[in-house]
């Protein structure tokens, strides 16, 4: 008896397909961006990326400082869209895709941050060692700012593999251990204010500062939603 495949599970595949590409494609934009920032960065600074990379004593922490404005950046996006899930302002997009880029920049930022820190470890002048890198308070300078960074890292470290672990903990718990995304946001947000020099640049003074009212916005609505429902 001959029996034609179902045209269901043909059509399945394709979709799973298309998704799987537009995945791919997606990451080589997130990453093309990371990228195309990162340049744009070191331009800010007003040095050439020829002289960086010739600069041997800098460059590991030119790669350091951009990497974590990229790291901020991916960051806040990634509370922006959580906040627009738990704002239920999502309803204007596709759910699922804001949940999916709220989980995929989380873990892009965690990336970059790591980066940020790890790459400290080559530079010859600072002389640190991976324990004043990963623990808070390690550092001779600027200790509290860098604390409240390394807080923050670890703070959406766990935060951000939580999800991992949803379906163990339940939504209830999930939900509170969730909550460390605030708190990490909060440490990053002093960490790229108090720590180095590229605050005071006009360009990124203003990125940082109109991000976070953002940030705060989103909060405040959020907050008066909740208050007009109890």
């Amino acid at each position: 008896m001959h029996t034609d495949s179902h045209p269901d599970s043909s059509n399945h595949l394709i979709v799973k397909l298309t998704k799987t590409v537009f995945q791919a494609l997606w990451t080589v934009f997130i990453l093309s961006a990371g990228i195309v920032g990162g340049v744009y960065a070191f331009s800010l600074w007003g040095e050439s990326l020829s002289q960086i990379l010739m600069t041997t004593d800098k460059h590991f922490w030119y790669l350091s400082r951009a990497s974590g404005v990229i790291a901020y950046a991916l960051f806040w996006l990634a509370v922006v869209f959580g906040l627009l899930l738990s704002t239920r302002l999502c309803r204007y997009f596709n759910a699922a895709k804001v949940f999916a880029l709220h989980q995929y920049l989380s873990l892009l930022a965690i990336g970059f941050a790591t980066f940020h820190a790890v790459i400290l470890l080559a530079d010859n002048y600072m002389n640190l060692n991976i324990w004043q890198v990963l623990l808070p308070l390690g550092f001779q300078t600027d200790r509290i700012g860098v604390a409240l960074g390394q807080l923050g890292f670890w703070f959406l470290f766990i935060s951000a593999f939580s999800f991992y672990l949803k379906k163990y903990m339940g939504q209830s718990a999930w939900r509170w251990l969730h909550f460390l995304t605030f708190l990490a946001y909060m440490g990053i947000s002093i960490h790229v204010f108090m720590v180095g020099s590229d605050s005071r640049l006009l360009a990124l003074l203003l990125f940082y500062a109109g991000s976070q009212t953002v940030v705060f916005v989103l909060i405040a609505y959020r907050l008066y939603a909740l208050r007009q429902v109890s």
